[in-house]
């Protein structure tokens, strides 16, 4: 790839450090009080900010230093994919529309169920379904990954975050209840 390619392919990341200048800069625009021993409330939005800025210059990066503009590091799929013929080409990849419309059916159940069933349950659901449709097989890591997941969220926003969850709606808040309980405890 010549440097005005490499150039042109950088343009989509340039736009998103230019949302996240401005975005980092509505930051400060926010008021609050400051209470000791504890976070500001700008410190998560600017944390993702300043994440979404570091990954678009290390893709900048990567783009200006690779020989060609492309990189041969293959996701953990396509490797998978890959393993047992080492000669498929990424243009022999199959597309899969409906597993695409699957998951967006899925995503869009969870925002539409999680204020009646829960964040916790509706997460949970969500994840043993999400495995099952993208094809995995093994019940037992189903189950237990959605149930580990499920606790390693409710840790994070509980406890680390303290964002408030859609408890959702009787009787699913008992719970959400019964895992704020059991997290009290730790």
């Amino acid at each position: 790839m010549n440097p005005y390619g490499k150039l042109i392919a950088c343009v989509p990341y340039l736009f998103v450090l230019a949302a996240a200048a401005a975005l980092w800069r509505l930051t400060f625009d926010v008021t609050f009080d400051a209470q000791p021993g504890q976070l500001s409330p700008t410190f998560w939005p600017r944390l993702a900010i300043g994440l979404m800025a570091i990954s678009a210059l290390v893709e900048m990066a990567r783009l200006a230093l690779t020989k060609n503009g492309v990189s041969t590091i293959a996701g953990i799929g396509r490797t998978l994919e890959r393993s047992g013929d080492d000669d498929t080409d990424d243009g022999d990849l199959q597309r899969r529309p409906l597993l695409l419309i699957g998951g967006v059916a899925l995503t869009l159940g969870f925002a539409g169920l999680v204020t009646t069933l829960g964040f916790l349950p509706s997460t949970f659901i969500f994840l043993v379904v999400f495995m099952y449709l993208g094809g995995y097989r093994n019940h037992a890591v189903i189950w237990l990954s959605a149930v580990i997941g499920t606790l390693v969220f409710a840790i994070v926003f509980l406890k680390v975050v303290y964002v408030s969850l859609p408890r959702g709606t009787a009787p699913f808040d008992q719970v959400t209840q019964a895992v704020v309980d059991l997290l009290a405890k730790f």
